[in-house]
């Protein structure tokens, strides 16, 4: 692969690929799940303790236990293993991660807000968020004491001193911005940054973007789905969806939104690629009464997508991209056995959340 320079310098890439390659073989793999469905929660508490997840186990045990070590252990876990991949990647390489891992960011905005706009309190806040953008904790606290809605944006937009976030237009268009249209906008000029930052002509850049351009089209499926599944008319879908997709582009995703009813959706997104990995789940929708399915085949095909495209360029931003999905899902299966354990659910309705 040729050298390829940034502002930065260029990209360590067989370096980096090399230690992400060694720490794919500690992700658990899908014959430990069925193992730990058996088992209850301080049981697997003590099974991730004796793996990846020792070093936070050992720090929260004195304070937490069963669901809440789990859920806590793993978070923790997860922000160290992005922010150290992102410290050991050089110049372009690094500049891309550090793009693809703001959407951290927005998730701990987003995260912050809600639970203020619910009432909670810090600590109960703060469990909940993974630090693996480039905004520390105490960012974070500080966004979560703001006085208000109005506050907290302006501390965002100064935090990004000339980043067009598209906030500006919510705070100063009048009205005050609702949690939802905030969300909507985080998300969007996120994608918006993303898809700008990979600038290279390269076909590995090439492929990048196409992989980039699927989380879009999967991100839009996932918001019609619910919209069309609970027969909400939007008047303005146009602002909920995401620009960039590839295989749904907006024009498609438009007339998708404009079938009358969830059965007439479902036909249309029939003639389409991307319905091919969610044929079955979708299926069962009205029978289920859920879209839980159909949203976990969607981030199958997600995480389908993303393998294949890392086998093509093995020395490129994709395989990074890859581990970082799966130790994501990894952390997202844990956190679901956790939850659905003290949920009191059977084993199958737990192995139903699970994406493997």
């Amino acid at each position: 692969m040729a050298l390829r320079w940034s502002k930065n310098g260029a990209g360590n890439y067989a370096y980096a690929c090399a230690r992400v390659k060694s720490r794919k073989t500690f992700l658990l793999g899908r014959d430990t799940y069925p193992r730990m469905l058996v088992m209850d929660l301080a049981e697997i508490g003590r099974f991730i303790g004796e793996g990846q997840y020792r070093k936070e186990v050992d720090e929260l045990s004195s304070s937490s236990a069963g669901v809440d070590l789990i859920e806590n252990a793993t978070y923790l876990n997860m922000a160290r293993a992005f922010r150290d991949i992102l410290g050991f990647t050089e110049g372009e390489l690094h500049d891309l991660l550090g793009s693809y891992l703001a959407r951290w960011d927005v998730w701990n905005m987003k995260t912050v807000m809600r639970g203020k706009s619910f009432g909670a309190g810090w600590d109960d806040v703060a469990e909940n968020l993974v630090p693996a953008g480039a905004f520390d904790m105490a960012f974070f606290s500080t966004l979560f004491n703001a006085a208000g809605t109005e506050e907290m944006l302006e501390l965002i937009m100064r935090a990004q001193p000339g980043k067009d976030t598209g906030l500006g237009k919510l705070l100063h268009g009048g009205g005050r911005p609702s949690l939802a249209d905030i969300e909507n906008t985080l998300d969007r000029q996120y994608y918006i940054a993303l898809m700008g930052s990979v600038r290279g002509g390269m076909q590995a850049d090439r492929v990048f973007r196409r992989y980039i351009a699927t989380e879009i089209d999967i991100m839009n499926l996932k918001t019609l789905f619910k919209l069309k599944f609970d027969n909400i008319s939007v008047e303005k879908v146009s602002e909920l969806l995401i620009p960039g997709g590839r295989e749904l582009p907006h024009a498609a995703m438009l007339r998708l939104a404009a079938a009358e009813g969830f059965e007439a959706f479902m036909n249309e997104l029939a003639g389409f690629g991307l319905f091919e990995g969610i044929r079955e789940a979708a299926g069962r929708v009205k029978d289920s009464g859920s879209l839980n399915e159909v949203l976990l085949a969607l981030d199958r095909v997600l995480v389908g997508r993303s393998h294949q495209f890392s086998q093509l360029f093995p020395l490129s931003v994709l395989p990074v991209i890859d581990y970082l999905l799966r130790k994501k899902v990894e952390v997202d299966n844990l956190r679901a056995i956790a939850r659905g354990k003290q949920s009191g659910l059977s084993e199958e309705e737990i192995k139903s959340l699970l994406v493997l």
